[in-house]
């Protein structure tokens, strides 16, 4: 993935990260910013990334299909995943 724009997350994105983090780990990391890896958090794994992925449609109302996470990615690079799928105004 490439470079990313925003240096903070918007107060959406945020809500809606936590929301999909506390379904998937019962809690968000402390220091939630665009640079945290996945690999980072708590208890992260492959079969919580699949779930992982679920809660990330739900709480951004979009289709992910066969996108996939790995403990590499940041989350401002889920999040240009997700605006790739049509999640609007994160």
């Amino acid at each position: 993935m490439g470079g990313h724009a925003d240096s903070t997350l918007s107060d959406d994105a945020r809500r809606r990260l936590t929301a999909a983090l506390v379904a998937v780990f019962r809690k968000a990391p402390a220091g939630l910013g665009p640079d945290l890896r996945l690999g980072d958090i708590g208890g992260w794994d492959s079969m919580n990334a699949v779930t992982f992925s679920f809660e990330l449609e739900t709480a951004f109302d979009v289709s992910l299909g066969d996108t996939t996470f790995n403990g590499q990615q940041t989350l401002a690079e889920v999040l240009e995943i997700l605006r790739g799928h049509g999640a609007a105004s994160i």
